[in-house]
């Protein structure tokens, strides 16, 4: 079995999760914010990171 390697950064990373739906809550999508001084994906509702760099 052959694995990929991936060449993604995980800024590309958190760029690609931008606009998805939030899994916390019904109405949010995760917009690119700081969380805790870290860069993140975070819901435009209720706050909570779909995913953090630190």
């Amino acid at each position: 079995m052959q694995s990929e390697i991936s060449h993604e950064t995980p800024k590309s990373l958190l760029a690609e999760l931008v606009g998805e739906e939030c899994c916390w809550c019904t109405s949010g999508t995760l917009a690119r914010e700081e969380f805790k001084g870290d860069e993140a994906v975070v819901c435009d509702e209720c706050g909570t990171p779909g995913a953090r760099v630190w």
